[in-house]
Formats: C-alpha cells, structure tokens, sequence
C-alpha cells in the first residue's frame, strides 16, 4: 500500500471516534446527494427528451393543417361551391355595368 495511503489511515484512526464518525457520516451523505442528483438528471433529460418528441409532433400536425387549410380555400373549390350550393353563375357579358 502506499505511504500516503498508510498515513491516511493511520490519521484518520487516530482521531476520536466523534471526529471520525462524523467524516464517515459526511462521506456517506455526500455519496447519496451525488447518487440522487445522478438520478434527477437522467429524469429530467428524459422529460425533456419527450417534450421534444411532443414538439415535433405538435409540428408535423401544425404543417398538415396548414396543407388543409390551403386546399379549403382553393380557389376552384370555392367557385365549385358558390355554383353548386348557392346557385351562382359568372354575369354575362351584356348583365356587366362598368363604372367611371
């Protein structure tokens, strides 16, 4: 073993007990703070991971209803409509008034 590692011992050992006691139970609180940090961080990258997945998807949606929307209001659809439903015609020629 090292000489550091033996004078290490050999200090921690020679303090009293209470001193000693005390760094273990620091060491052992330490350990768990790292161990439960560890943990959250893995949660929250998670939750991040699908926050994202949710953002895409929200997204893809989004860009389909834009598509929809568009072809509602196609032009040819609405002249389709306006024949069929409300029984309207393009005016003739002679039925045009032109004002100056």
């Amino acid at each position: 073993m090292p000489m550091v590692v033996q004078q290490l011992i050999r200090w921690f050992f020679s303090m009293k007990p209470m001193a000693g006691s005390f760094l273990c139970a620091l060491l052992v609180v330490s350990a768990l703070g790292v161990a439960y940090s560890s943990h959250q961080t893995r949660n929250m990258y998670r939750d991040l991971q699908q926050l994202e997945k949710d953002h895409d998807d929200l997204e893809h949606e989004y860009e389909k209803l834009l598509l929809e929307q568009s072809a509602w209001a196609d032009y040819t659809r609405l002249n389709e409509l306006a024949q069929d439903k409300l029984e309207m015609a393009v005016p003739e020629t002679r039925e045009m008034v032109v004002l100056r």
